[in-house]
């Protein structure tokens, strides 16, 4: 039974549909297992939430926009 486990930032509700269909469908096939035993996870991050290189993403959006 294989977990899939994806962070990403809030606000991409559109895509996780899509998302896990193309992650369940690779999973299975590559690993030769039955899709319905695949579970993909989703975790909102707020940027507020998320540092790169030290710095919290959202101070790092501000800086840039």
């Amino acid at each position: 039974m294989p977990v899939v486990n994806i962070q990403m930032f809030e606000g991409r509700d559109s895509a996780k549909a899509q998302i896990a269909k193309d992650v369940t469908e690779s999973i299975a096939k590559n690993a030769g297992i039955d899709p319905q035993y695949v579970y993909v996870i989703f975790n909102d991050v707020k940027t507020e939430d998320w540092a790169i290189s030290g710095e919290l993403f959202s101070e790092t959006v501000k800086k840039s926009g």
